[in-house]
């Protein structure tokens, strides 16, 4: 391991304008030294809005961590020609220089994240009398949540889920010289709990657990919470470590707080919503559902490169047969007849082999505000699936129910109720509702599915489920900084 720390302290600055957009459309326009950046609580706000910017990258949630590596993984994609994926399907993790340095790049740029996330938590209790109002608290709590988020990520990434006494991954709290330790799985999911706790507490008057998602201060930071870590997606977060660690009680309990108020906070997407006539009227991420969504500004363009333009040897489509056998459609198949995820989310070609685009981040031109640049994170529709989890074999009857709801408000009427299905039958809709969104692979690690839905490859963790870490040995050093022009 490298000892020599290349260490910067260095933050993206964002540009605030009065606008409420301006709190989640953001460009880094330069940089400041942090001891400057933190003297106001502007300050602050910029420093959390740069993480977010960071996260947004390609190489992280932007695409890879999203509808990019992480699902091309799983196997949905037409990806033998696809000049970026076709050896990332093929899990060719160490025996190709490309994918290796996808691979290399995610580690380095999460721990990124990290570091400047750290620097804002580091100086925020020596600087607390800057605030005004909640914004210490509601800062805090986001910074926390954020580290919980994106190091339990790298936990699902680069570690074992089988067993949770091997090593796993550095659990970073502060902007260090020293090494980063190592920690076993089970001790990351402590280091997880506490963070989470520590958040929630934070958050106990966050806005958006009085149902408030607009306009709620005047220079628009407060405004959209379900577009930033907030009290709902970090219990949502506490939902998903929590079967991580095996602990399905505490895992109903979150997922169930959330469900609880889901109808007046996290809405199921209408129908009139998702048919709407027109495109620009169409929500074709359900975005009404979404606990927890990135911003992406440029969206239109990723969509358009990675989904929408055809012949440029990128394009993410799938084969018909895949989506038939994937949303049991055709072939004297009609369950799926009438599933809003096929017949408003996915696009048919019309001629040749019928193979389907995915219209999930479409942007039509003049698309409606609300549905716009939305990248889910986290949707009311997998606490549903958690709390379906958590009850089989204890009540099957309500496992059932949270599975059928997902399915009735997705267009599906016919009702499950065989009780034996119930795995095949979850699995089924994790590979229909988070199609590039890179959940699936999470969900199968997890369960160590001896395959993907549909897949024909044996699935281990020694072939797919367990990306290997950087062997250059310098992540911890030239990446885990502030300076993000390395």
């Amino acid at each position: 391991m490298k000892k020599r720390i290349i260490y910067s302290v260095l933050l993206i600055l964002t540009v605030l304008t009065s606008s409420c957009e301006s709190w989640l459309d953001v460009d880094p326009r330069t940089k400041v030294k942090s001891d400057d950046l933190f003297e106001t609580e502007a300050g602050f706000k910029d420093a959390l809005i740069g993480a977010y910017t960071l996260m947004k990258a390609e190489a992280l949630y932007g695409r890879e961590l999203t509808y990019g590596f992480i699902d091309a993984v799983t196997g949905p994609y037409a990806a033998y020609n696809n000049k970026v994926y076709n050896e990332v399907a093929q899990w060719k993790y160490l025996t190709s220089t490309p994918v290796r340095a996808q691979i290399d790049a995610m580690w380095s740029k999460m721990y990124n994240v990290l570091a400047n996330v750290n620097n804002l938590l580091d100086n925020i209790d020596k600087r607390q009398s800057v605030f005004t109002g909640d914004n210490y608290n509601i800062i805090k709590g986001e910074a926390l949540g954020l580290r919980a988020y994106v190091h339990f990520d790298l936990l699902r990434l680069f570690a074992s889920a089988a067993d949770l006494n091997k090593e796993a991954i550095p659990y970073v709290k502060t902007l260090q010289i020293e090494v980063p330790h190592v920690y076993t799985g089970k001790e990351v999911l402590a280091l997880l709990n506490e963070d989470i706790k520590n958040a929630l507490t934070c958050l106990e008057k966050d806005p958006i657990r009085e149902g408030k998602l607009k306009d709620v201060s005047g220079d628009g930071f407060m405004n959209a919470r379900q577009m930033r870590i907030n009290y709902f997606a970090v219990k949502a977060l506490q939902a998903r470590v929590a079967m991580w660690g095996d602990d399905p009680e505490t895992a109903k309990v979150a997922a169930g707080e959330i469900l609880e108020i889901a109808d007046d906070i996290f809405p199921w997407v209408t129908t009139s919503a998702i048919s709407a006539t027109e495109d620009k009227d169409r929500d074709f991420t359900f975005s009404t559902e979404h606990i927890f969504a990135l911003n992406v500004k440029d969206l239109k363009d990723l969509a358009n490169t990675w989904f929408l333009a055809s012949g440029n040897g990128q394009q993410l489509y799938c084969q018909n047969y895949t989506m038939q056998q994937w949303y049991e459609i055709g072939r004297g198949n009609a369950v799926g007849g009438n599933d809003y995820r096929v017949n408003y989310i996915m696009k048919q070609q019309e001629t040749g082999s019928k193979d389907y685009v995915i219209r999930k981040y479409y942007q039509p031109d003049n698309y409606k505000a609300d549905y716009a640049k939305r990248l889910p994170m986290i949707r009311r529709s997998e606490m549903a699936y958690i709390m379906a989890e958590c009850l089989m074999g204890v009540d099957d009857d309500k496992a059932l129910g949270y599975l059928n709801e997902v399915r009735r408000h997705r267009g599906i009427d016919s009702d499950l109720t065989d009780p034996s299905k119930l795995r095949d039958e979850l699995t089924k809709e994790y590979a229909k509702e988070f199609l590039a969104e890179g959940q699936l692979f999470y969900y199968c690690k997890r369960n160590e599915l001896a395959k993907f839905p549909y897949g024909y490859q044996s699935a281990t963790e020694d072939n797919v489920y367990v990306l290997p870490k950087p062997d250059n040995e310098i992540e911890f050093g030239d990446y885990y900084t502030t300076d993000n022009t390395k």
